[in-house]
């Protein structure tokens, strides 16, 4: 059914590593010198900088240094919270809440150490409206969580805990640790991913898969390369957006079609995230009936916001 061509086989395999090598040193690169500014401890400047500005509005004073800790350690900010409820300065009510409105914050950070680097590099402006996208899921999930505060908050008066300064000399290692363990993870499937793409292309079997998918993205009167790259997302979100990529640059789909894709799988991918990453860190931090009540809530939220968002971006022609 498929023709070998040894010739297609070099083709993508020369462009392959062509395309991970040139999109590579712009994502390491930025990468690294994101990690830095992170360790040197500009988020933590900020918290800093923002508390005795912030100390006087009306809301709980651990919730708000939680929610500025979580600009640089979204762990720090939470376990304040779990801190402040055991030792019944927070209330249940304020601790869901904090954590509504820890989500701008807690993703702050991944912005510019995976957001930034890897999305704008692969879809170019394109990658720029999925940031946007997805930042703006949790700031408005931070300003619901700031308004149901400024219902439930009480007064406490809490001081924020002094840090020690890292050496550059730790910062840079930190950095340089970080960045090669991204490495080992992203390059491999960039490269995969990339020929995939390109030999898959010229052996026609994209247009086979196409014929399988069709019939789903057909209701929703999208073209059938979206739901490759949903269910691409679904396995490895880098790859993904790199297929993304491939296409975009291939005038094979317009970033319209790209973003529906990438957010559709943002959203059926949900529940598998929230059960590998948030769950196990709020149970161990909340407790298990707590910790899973305030994954569920948020999950509940996010979905609610990324249909409205893919809503739009249906209508949108």
């Amino acid at each position: 059914m498929f023709e070998f061509n040894i010739m297609d086989l070099y083709e993508s395999l020369i462009n392959s590593i062509r395309y991970t090598i040139s999109i590579s040193i712009i994502v390491l690169s930025s990468m690294f010198i994101m990690n830095y500014l992170i360790n040197t401890g500009v988020m933590k400047k900020l918290s800093d900088f923002l508390y005795p500005v912030t100390k006087n509005l009306k809301m709980n004073q651990l919730s708000l240094y939680s929610i500025i800790t979580c600009f640089f350690s979204p762990t720090v900010g939470y376990s304040i919270l779990a801190e402040g409820l055991k030792d019944n300065k927070l209330t249940e009510k304020e601790l869901i809440g904090s954590s509504l409105a820890n989500s701008f914050p807690s993703i702050f950070s991944h912005i510019f150490t995976f957001f930034i680097p890897v999305a704008i590099p692969i879809l170019g402006f394109t990658g720029i409206i999925y940031i946007i996208l997805r930042s703006g899921v949790a700031l408005i999930k931070t300003v619901i969580g700031l308004v149901y505060l400024s219902f439930v908050s009480q007064s406490v008066d809490f001081t924020p805990k002094k840090n020690e300064k890292n050496k550059i000399k730790d910062n840079l290692k930190k950095s340089w640790n970080s960045t090669v363990r991204f490495s080992k993870r992203m390059l491999p499937v960039m490269f995969v991913t990339m020929f995939i793409v390109i030999y898959f292309s010229k052996l026609g079997l994209f247009e086979y898969l196409k014929l399988l998918i069709n019939p789903f993205t057909s209701v929703l009167n999208l073209d059938s390369n979206v739901g490759l790259i949903i269910l691409t997302d679904l396995v490895n979100v880098q790859a993904a957006m790199v297929m993304g990529g491939g296409f975009l640059t291939g005038g094979i789909l317009n970033p319209r079609e790209v973003l529906i894709g990438l957010m559709f799988a943002n959203v059926l991918s949900l529940s598998t995230r929230y059960a590998k990453h948030s769950l196990p860190m709020h149970i161990s931090i909340f407790g298990t009936k707590l910790g899973t009540k305030v994954v569920m809530i948020n999950a509940v939220v996010t979905f609610i916001l990324d249909i409205i968002i893919i809503a739009g971006l249906l209508l949108w022609q």
